[in-house]
């Protein structure tokens, strides 16, 4: 039998002899390449073929194991078959035992590949057979998360290597020639692509196979409670020995069925969903009301299983994350640790926020609540996001109080709208979703909660702060960073909305909560992620901080105040009162609609700054790098002309390019409910006063020195959310005849805001 090794060393010395072979312009190692029209072109192949044929005599890698998986590639590519076949064979023999990192990863997707070519042309196989042959052979031997690991790379859509393509096509068309490394890369991409062609119609029956002999799954679970029944699904490892914990998720939406991923790591997965929903997505629920109890009941049935070890953790992100607050508040026995994402909060982050209603509160019940479509004037194969943003066109344009923003959006009326918009305060409707106090004094399990910087925090926030508040020695960990509420949920990309994230930002937090989990059931070590109890990422700094809290009494705050003695726009911030008196004003006509048709841009990095309905007001150039983190929090020094008035305020980093980094998602508020929820203060029209607010956000960012802090406040006049006309009255029941003149807000020169700082 050969020795893996001796197989490296024979390719290495062949390759050396035809080296010394080669004229003096093949040690250029640039190759000259004309790409086809696109990957589909008929020649792509062929000149793919020709490409990796000139690179193998001259590729050269000082490690070997890196040599063998680019060899394998250029070898398939070129037509030696069994040569690729060789080299692969040994790269895998040499991996053997190693951690299961990208390398052998890769070793072994080539190795279905070349191994399913072999068997076709050695044992004249149907290239369907000998891919499913070929796939049995490498991925059965592996454990239940190596497998899906595999499964999940060669799940990648064809389209994707197929962009990548297009644009290495276009770049190298461009310039003639490419060097070896980027050839090397294009060759294995075109593989990548190719060989995708060619057995991604197989991969769903084999992977359906696969699976039905690692696990048991049941999608028909039905759970008897209180007067009803709780549908269900659970996945649970088909090779594992003795009992196992359970992964729980209550939910109401399919698509966050994750039991299968559960399983994976070792857990019985169990997706269970909300009273009147079943797993396929149908029948209407009622949010909030009987989550917790079902929840608790869906528990008991759990450790009452053969396949139960009586262990059951929760997870969670937006509305299954509120349900594993609702679940752990009722402290069931078994109950061991919840892990959340942006958590949604009634009341607090939904469907109010700064206690101002959402339009989106309505497209949110229609697609996860009553399930019923839109009004039919819409054209029903247009964007989703189309059709929404056209009815709040509609809505914005019309004389109707908010109370019928469920006629004018549904076409009809909806009670449980009308039920929430009965609530627009923190009354006790809305706080018996939550936690009391004395219930949150009593969750003693450990409790993990993601948030993001733009807009997935204020569930999260209220929830950690709260939970730390009445329990200070609360087991309780978060993790803020610059995400999201769909980044935070499905995996960090590079970018978000046109902002670049630090590299130490890409984090997996879905596979980061999974670890945690097996530390709080497994044993494991504890991620180095979640060091402290506040993790935070700092923008711009490529660095984590990890800190007991943010906000602390003693950390040392920047305060900027407004300067309010110059007219015109912009005013400065600055580190000191404006002495002489004065005053910046802002004048906005609520009845104006002619900006119905502008977009309202969500890009985090801009170079022309939003400022509709808005006033602003910039800081000297920073001196030096400065670090800012935690909430901004404030007290505006103002005359309002009306008796109340709903303030947008957001924070730009404005770089020495001229660019504009917005700090954390524009925060918006009812200025009658600034730090009260529960009770509304009006505003005493036409007299100086004090409003005193924080806003329910967080940042961490490094500001480069010649930046300059900017700070935008406005006055809320948006298609998509409630408009308060200050009229005193309730707010549902005023309309664009409320208006009647424009809302003047004076700031005077004892207004600022401030922010922490490191020490």
């Amino acid at each position: 039998m050969r020795h893996p090794g001796s197989t490296a060393r024979r390719a290495r010395r062949a390759l050396i002899r035809l080296l010394l072979a080669l004229p003096a312009w093949a040690w250029a190692l640039d190759f000259g390449f004309r790409p086809p029209r696109d990957p589909d072109d008929a020649s792509a192949a062929d000149l793919m073929r020709d490409l990796a044929q000139r690179i193998l005599p001259v590729y050269q890698e000082a490690d070997t194991d890196v040599f063998l998986a680019n060899v394998t590639a250029l070898q398939l590519v070129s037509g030696a078959l069994r040569a690729a076949y060789d080299s692969n064979r040994s790269l895998r023999s040499r991996r053997q035992g190693k951690p299961f990192d990208d390398l052998v990863q890769r070793a072994i997707l080539d190795g279905i590949y070349v191994r399913a070519r072999v068997l076709e042309a050695d044992e004249h196989l149907g290239f369907a057979e000998a891919y499913a042959r070929a796939f049995r052979e490498m991925v059965s031997p592996l454990d239940n998360a190596q497998a899906q690991a595999i499964m999940a790379r060669l799940e990648t859509p064809l389209a994707v290597y197929g962009k990548q393509l297009d644009q290495q096509f276009d770049l190298w068309r461009a310039k003639g020639s490419l060097p070896e490394a980027d050839a090397v890369a294009l060759v294995r991409t075109w593989l990548s692509y190719d060989s995708r062609r060619n057995f991604g119609a197989l991969l769903p029956d084999l992977f359906a196979a696969e699976n039905r002999s690692r696990y048991v799954a049941d999608a028909d679970v039905r759970i008897p409670v209180r007067a009803g029944v709780i549908h269900a699904s659970l996945v649970r490892p088909g090779r594992a020995e003795g009992a196992l914990p359970t992964l729980l998720r209550f939910t109401l939406d399919p698509a966050e069925d994750d039991a299968h991923r559960s399983a994976v790591k070792g857990y019985v997965g169990v997706t269970a969903y909300v009273r009147g929903r079943t797993p396929d997505g149908k029948g209407a629920v009622w949010p909030f009301v009987r989550d917790g109890e079902d929840a608790v009941a869906v528990i008991d049935w759990i450790v009452q299983q053969p396949w139960s070890d009586g262990r059951v953790a929760m997870l969670g992100d937006g509305y299954s994350g509120y349900a594993a607050w609702a679940a752990a508040r009722r402290r069931p026995a078994a109950l061991k640790a919840i892990a959340t994402i942006a958590p949604m909060a009634p009341g607090i982050d939904f469907p109010m926020a700064g206690q101002i209603f959402r339009n989106s509160m309505v497209r949110w019940a229609q697609e996860h609540a009553t399930l019923e479509p839109p009004r039919a004037a819409i054209d029903a194969d247009a964007d989703p996001d189309a059709i929404w943003q056209a009815l709040d066109a509609r809505w914005y344009r019309g004389d109707h109080p908010y109370w019928d923003i469920d006629r004018v959006l549904l076409g009809k009326r909806s009670r449980l709208i009308r039920t929430w918009l009965t609530h627009p305060s923190h009354d006790r409707f809305w706080q018996k979703f939550l936690p009391s106090p004395e219930q949150f004094a009593r969750i003693d399990i450990p409790v993990l909660s993601f948030a993001g910087y733009y807009g997935a925090d204020a569930g999260a926030l209220y929830f950690h702060h709260e939970h730390r508040r009445q329990r200070p020695q609360a087991d309780t960990t978060l993790l803020l960073g610059p995400y999201d509420a769909s980044s935070i949920r499905l995996g960090t990309a590079a970018t978000l909305r046109g902002y670049t994230l630090d590299p130490v930002a890409r984090v997996d937090l879905p596979e980061l909560r999974l670890q945690w989990l097996d530390h709080i059931l497994k044993g494991a070590n504890k991620p180095s992620l979640l060091s402290d109890r506040v993790n935070y990422q700092v923008m711009g700094a490529d660095q984590w901080r990890h800190a007991p809290t943010l906000d602390a009494p003693e950390r040392t705050r920047l305060r900027l105040y407004l300067d309010t003695r110059e007219r015109d726009d912009p005013h400065r911030l600055s580190s000191s009162p404006a002495e002489g008196g004065g005053n910046a004003r802002l004048s906005v006509d609520l009845a104006d609609r002619r900006d119905v048709r502008i977009p309202w841009s969500d890009a985090l990095r801009v170079q022309q700054l939003p400022m509709r309905n808005s006033i602003r007001f910039v800081s000297d150039p920073l001196p030096a790098d400065t670090e800012i983190d935690g909430s901004l929090r404030g007290v505006f020094d103002i005359t309002p002309s009306r008796q109340d008035v709903d303030f947008v305020i957001s924070m730009y980093e404005q770089t020495q390019s001229g660019e504009y980094q917005l700090l954390f998602e524009p925060y918006d508020f009812r200025a009658s409910y600034a730090g009260h929820r529960v009770r509304r203060r009006l505003l005493r029209a036409g007299m100086r006063q004090s409003l005193a607010f924080s806003a329910e956000r967080v940042t961490a960012c490094r500001l480069a020195a010649g930046s300059r802090i900017v700070l935008v406040i406005g006055l809320n006049r948006r298609p998509d959310r409630q408009i308060n006309y200050g009229s005193g009255k309730d707010v549902n029941s005023e309309t664009i005849a409320d208006a009647r003149w424009p809302v003047r807000v004076r700031w005077h020169a004892h207004s600022y805001v401030e922010i922490t700082t490191p020490s």
